[in-house]
């Protein structure tokens, strides 16, 4: 009897055992995953904020002094946050520990400049080959990414052991003796319809298919209603192959937004086409006098964004976005909060300056290629420009210069990506 209670027991203790062993390997699986989650993550924090750095320090060459000291600052912020990303990282590579070593100079130096009203030749060399050592470590870090997402956990330090050229050694730094186009300027806030009258879901129902278009329309139905600053009846509308979600506000019955529940068409047609239907679109629904102001293409939606234009002014606050289907050249989608928001007669100011005293505020580093006047939204207000397209190292720059002072308002980079160009 004792026997068979003795095998019992060590049976026992051996399935325990092989309960336990598998709880804590389980258990260690997932403290390593939790870990390659942490470094991957921290990689790509580090990465995103490198392109910022060298992004934000092309601004601050390319600013006068009443913007650079705070491009300098967001650079010196960045910068930190760089080091911070990286520490959290099992380094060994020379290429990683000289990141952190650049992203800690590059926010003393940054600190070093923001005190300069003019930048010095030897400044402008420093600042060019920061911005080309930022960009050199950003596609190194690139690629160690791919390494640490493929090897990490077999290899602790993930990067192999290997020399690359001391990029940072042909900067010299000081010594450190010193202890930093408006498609999403809309305020969350009531729209202006104050004195509109009421309106039900039927009639929200009928404009939404005259919006789109009677012929198009098969079937209406009711959606789902959104409430906020702006309240909105909710409609669906079934064409021949998609179909739509709008919102109608229902005070005033403005077209607020259409979108397509389908994400994704063949890409057939041109932007170009596009634009032309997109222009035709808004003239016939009211929205006159409207000019592109950019694009990007997502799988064979183009989404355009307009601008109307008043006395030679483009007025960049009353936006409006469309979408269309790259098939057909059909819209399919709008949002008219911009438009809706800001459009109304303003009797715009007369420039203080001309366009050619406007220019001698723009960096001699920079060609320029293109101008005209704009009203931008900043902040809480709107300021008149001169818009001036630039070219600075094969890049294209949009800079604002007030056209009351002469002072900068803002600098914009065009970034081409593989949806469209976009603004920084």
């Amino acid at each position: 009897m004792k026997k068979y209670i003795s095998l019992y027991l060590g049976t026992l203790m051996i399935f325990a055992f092989s309960v336990l062993t598998t709880f804590h390997a389980h258990r260690a699986d997932a403290y390593e995953r939790q870990l390659t989650d942490i470094y991957q993550s921290a990689m790509l924090s580090a990465l995103s904020q490198m392109e910022d750095v060298s992004s934000v320090l092309q601004k601050a060459l390319l600013s006068g002094h009443a913007l650079r000291p705070a491009y300098l600052s967001t650079a010196a912020e960045e910068a930190g946050q760089v080091q911070r990303s990286l520490s959290l990282l099992p380094l060994s590579h020379p290429d990683t520990m000289k990141a952190i070593k650049l992203s800690n100079q590059l926010a003393d130096y940054a600190q070093t400049l923001m005190s300069e009203e003019q930048l010095t030749d030897e400044d402008v060399r420093q600042l060019g080959l920061m911005i080309d050592a930022c960009q050199s470590y950003t596609a190194m870090l690139q690629e160690k990414e791919e390494t640490l997402t493929h090897s990490f956990p077999e290899n602790a330090a993930f990067y192999p052991e290997e020399e690359s050229p001391p990029l940072d050694e042909k900067i010299a730094y000081p010594t450190l003796i010193y202890d930093g186009p408006f498609s999403d300027a809309l305020r969350e806030e009531a729209l202006p319809l104050s004195g509109e009258k009421e309106i039900g879901w039927e009639e929200a129902a009928r404009i939404a298919k005259s919006f789109v278009g009677e012929d198009r329309v098969q079937k209406v139905s009711q959606g789902t209603d959104t409430y906020g600053p702006n309240p909105c009846h909710g409609v669906t509308l079934l064409l021949q192959d998609i179909t739509l979600d709008a919102a109608i506000t229902k005070q005033g019955g403005k077209v607020l937004w259409i979108t397509c529940r389908q994400g994704a068409f063949p890409s057939e047609t041109t932007v170009e086409a596009c634009r032309e239907e997109a222009l035709r679109f808004l003239a016939q629904r009211g929205y006159e006098n409207m000019e592109s102001t950019g694009f990007q293409v997502y799988e064979g939606v183009a989404v355009l964004s307009f601008a109307p234009r008043e006395n030679h002014v483009l007025l960049y606050p009353d936006l409006i976005k469309v979408q269309l289907r790259m098939d057909t050249a059909k819209v399919i989608g709008i949002e008219t909060k911009g438009y809706l928001q800001n459009h109304k007669s303003r009797g715009l100011p007369h420039p203080e300056i001309t366009e050619t005293k406007a220019r001698e505020s723009v960096s001699p580093l920079m060609q320029i290629t293109d101008s005209q006047l704009c009203l931008i939204p900043k902040e809480t207000t709107e300021i008149l420009c001169y818009e001036f397209r630039c070219a600075y190292q094969e890049q294209e720059y949009l800079v604002y210069i007030r056209a009351d002072t002469g002072a900068q308002a803002d600098l914009l980079r065009i970034v081409e990506t593989n949806v469209g160009p976009e603004t920084v």
